[in-house]
């Protein structure tokens, strides 16, 4: 039998009791349909449980600290060795050592004769080729690519004291300005202006002894302000970033001028990136056998992930059995459908059709069931995710107000229910799969017929 006429006759079969194919057929689309929603609000799910988690870090990166003896003494130092050490690990994009000023204390001064002063703030070195990569983001002004240039933090100019105004009203106390009195976030939208702008302007960095005479003296100008990220470091709120090359230099300076005894250049910490966020554990792993400490968000992503495929286990599980009675629906309409064609059985038997071809006829028309129906339950799932969607993205607790109706259906991370390529795919291929399983029994049955006694029954 040609395959063209084996289709044809499925589809003939299928039409001739439209009644029951619709019925087999919605049996299927609501199976379809339950299943792929439930699996699409677990994908959704997970999708925003991820963007919630990359909110508070990148989950690419992987944070590298010293290990420490029982002592409080360095086992595992973070010297330039470890640093080329994971430098050759496969799968890393690039390794950031940051390098501080260790014991050095630095006072910082701004403004004619000194007026402004900090007396503590986080200066941290970078090397310049990685600054780019570290995702910084720059609101005003440039990357310290330049030497005895910084990039401040975003409310480093309010840590400027002024030395003309008396003590409780020498400085600006911004976090008040960017919290409410019960600890809210507020907008800082009445933040005054800080007692002096910084950018393009000169800082002078002093260190003294221990009867407060200056030993050693640098001026840096500052190239930019940066935004404030703690998933990056307190730095980038009310910290300093220069170029590594520049603060070694400072600190050597500074020690040799105090007199003290130079050592081996160590790191506070190195940032590895690493290329894909698939890799991160395995990345994660190897710096550990080194003996080094890490802290990633590799374990709050795994601990999302497993809670998350345990929901869409379950979900899935709710789904499935709209589909299982789906496919108890097609094998009664199929055991149907074999015992009204006995005689045409029979007769195909008699003229010599082959019993292969026998059973793809019922086999082939249990899979069209299980086509048509994952064909419209795929296109209903679609179109209830978007019904979904809008309502949660309409919502004032969860959508944002200014997000296009394609963002709100199609690309915002609020979305209740997400349906990916595969999953479309997997629900069509699932249907048809029901549809065959489903369509096997009667298949067999109707090639054990008699041709003889169908005909004689008949």
């Amino acid at each position: 039998m040609r395959q063209i006429d084996l289709l044809k006759m499925c589809w003939d079969n299928l039409f001739r009791r439209k009644a029951r194919t619709f019925l087999s057929v919605l049996g299927v689309v609501i199976g379809c349909c339950s299943i792929m929603i439930m699996l699409s609000i677990g994908v959704g799910m997970t999708a925003s449980q991820t963007a919630w988690i990359e909110e508070m870090g990148d989950l690419t990166v992987i944070e590298v600290y010293p290990m420490y003896g029982m002592m409080g003494d360095t086992t595992m130092k973070l010297n330039d060795s470890a640093v080329s050490s994971m430098k050759a690990l496969e799968n890393v994009k690039f390794v950031a050592p940051k390098l501080d000023t260790g014991g050095i204390w630095f006072s910082i001064y701004a403004g004619a004769n000194k007026r402004y002063q900090i007396s503590y703030a986080p200066i941290i070195g970078y090397d310049p080729e990685v600054m780019e990569e570290m995702g910084y983001e720059i609101t005003d002004g440039v990357l310290p690519t330049k030497s005895e240039t910084a990039l401040m933090g975003q409310y480093f100019e309010y840590m400027l004291m002024d030395t003309r105004r008396p003590d409780g009203k020498n400085m600006i106390d911004y976090y008040q300005y960017l919290y409410d009195m019960n600890g809210n976030e507020s907008d800082g939208s009445n933040m005054p202006e800080p007692y002096m702008r910084l950018k393009d302007k000169e800082l002078t960095f002093e260190v003294t002894d221990e009867n407060q005479n200056t030993v050693y003296s640098k001026t840096v100008k500052i190239s930019g302000k940066v935004s404030e990220d703690y998933a990056k470091g307190y730095e980038t709120s009310s910290g300093l970033i220069m170029r590594k090359d520049d603060l070694l230099q400072m600190v050597t300076a500074a020690t040799k001028a105090l007199g003290q005894k130079l050592v081996e250049t160590e790191y506070s910490g190195i940032t590895v990136k690493v290329s894909d966020v698939s890799l991160v554990s395995e990345v994660e792993q190897q710096i550990r056998d080194m003996g080094y400490q890490t802290s990633s968000m590799e374990s709050m992503r795994e601990s999302a992930r497993k809670e998350m495929a345990v929901v869409q286990l379950v979900l899935g599980g709710i789904g499935a059995v709209s589909l299982f009675v789906a496919a108890i629906g097609i094998t009664n309409t199929m055991i149907m459908s074999v015992s009204e064609r006995t005689k045409e059985i029979g007769i195909m038997k008699a003229i010599g059709c082959y019993v292969r071809d026998i059973r793809k006829v019922f086999l082939a028309e249990a899979g069209f069931i299980g086509l048509l129906g994952g064909v419209i339950g795929a296109v209903l799932s679609f179109l209830v995710a978007c019904v979904i969607n809008y309502i949660s993205g309409s919502s004032s607790m969860m959508g944002d107000p200014e997000q296009s109706l394609y963002e709100m259906l199609f690309t915002s991370s609020t979305r209740l229910s997400v349906i990916p390529l595969w999953l479309l795919t997997f629900g069509l291929a699932f249907s048809i799969l029901v549809g065959l399983v489903s369509g096997f029994y009667p298949a067999n049955k109707a090639v054990r017929i008699s041709a003889l006694e169908a005909m004689k029954n008949e």
